[in-house]
C-alpha cells in the first residue's frame, strides 16, 4: 500500500521505493526500526537508495535517519550502491555513518586504479561517525555465493596498495570472504596493526599529488603529533617515489 510502484531497483525489480507522499511512509520505518532494535540490530544496509538523484531518495534516508533515532539505538545506517553523488555529500553527512562512493569493487587492480580519484573527492567528507565506504575487501576466496569460486586475483603488492589506501583515507573495513579459508600472506595484510592503526587514530588525510605512476597521501596521528605518508607506485615497474614534507 505504501510503495512507490514507478520507483523500481534496476537490478532488483520486486523492491520498491517509498510513496514518500503519504504520512504511513515515516511510520512503516519507525516500525522498522523499533522491530531491528528489539533484536538487537546495530547495522543496517539500505540498498537502491544512494547515489539517485531525486528527492524522494533523499526524503527516504531522512525518514531511515529519523526513524533510527527514534528507536532509541544506536543503529549504523549505510547507503548503498555506490558511486554516492559528491552534490549530495552534505544529505550523506547529515543522515547516515556510511556511504558507498563507488559500484560494487571486486578483485580487478583497474578498480582499485579508480579508487584513488574518489578518494581524492571524498577526502573532506571523512569525520568521526560519517565514513565515505570505499566498498568491500576483496581479498581470499571470493564467489562461492554466485555458484563459481575464485581466489582473488590481485597481486599482493596490488593487496597491500589497497589496504594502504582504505586505511590511510579510513574507509569502513569489511571483508568479503571465507574467514577460515585465508592463507598467512592475506591474513598477514589484514592484520598490520600499524597500518590498521591509522582507522582509529588518525585525522586529516589528503592527497598531495596524483599522476598515473604514482600518488602521495598524507594525514595526522590524533595523539603522538606525528605525520603518515603513504606513496604508491602505480607503473608496471620498480621506481622511487619521494616527496618532501614542510610543515
Amino acid at each position: 500500500d505504501l510503495a512507490n510502484v514507478y520507483s523500481i531497483c534496476p537490478w532488483n525489480p520486486d523492491m520498491y521505493g517509498l510513496d514518500v507522499r503519504k504520512p504511513e511512509a515515516q511510520l512503516y520505518y519507525d516500525s522498522l526500526m523499533e522491530l531491528y532494535a528489539s533484536w538487537g540490530v546495530d547495522f543496517i544496509k539500505c540498498d537502491d537508495i544512494c547515489r539517485y538523484d531525486a528527492d524522494t531518495a533523499e526524503q527516504e534516508i531522512i525518514m531511515l535517519h529519523n526513524a533510527i533515532e527514534k528507536c532509541k539505538r544506536p543503529i549504523v545506517l549505510s547507503l548503498s550502491p555506490g558511486p554516492a553523488l559528491a552534490e549530495k555529500a552534505w544529505i550523506y553527512e547529515k543522515y547516515a555513518n556510511m556511504w558507498r562512493i563507488t559500484d560494487d569493487l571486486w578483485d580487478k587492480w583497474e578498480d582499485i586504479l579508480h579508487m584513488f580519484e574518489r578518494c581524492e573527492v571524498w577526502q573532506n567528507h571523512v569525520s568521526e561517525g560519517c565514513y565515505p565506504d570505499c566498498d568491500m575487501i576483496p581479498f581470499g576466496k571470493l564467489g562461492k555465493g554466485f555458484g563459481h569460486e575464485w581466489t582473488c586475483n590481485l597481486t599482493f603488492e596490488e593487496q597491500k596498495t589497497l589496504m594502504t589506501l582504505w586505511c590511510i583515507f579510513r574507509s569502513p573495513l569489511m571483508l568479503g570472504t571465507e574467514l577460515m579459508s585465508l592463507d598467512e600472506q592475506t591474513l598477514s595484510l589484514l592484520t598490520n596493526e600499524s597500518v590498521l592503526h591509522l582507522t582509529g587514530h588518525s585525522h586529516g588525510a589528503r592527497q598531495l599529488r596524483r599522476s598515473n605512476e604514482e600518488v602521495v597521501w598524507i594525514s595526522k596521528d590524533n595523539e603522538k603529533g606525528i605525520s603518515y605518508v603513504a606513496m604508491f607506485n602505480l607503473s608496471e615497474k620498480e621506481r622511487e617515489v619521494q616527496v618532501e614534507i614542510r610543515e
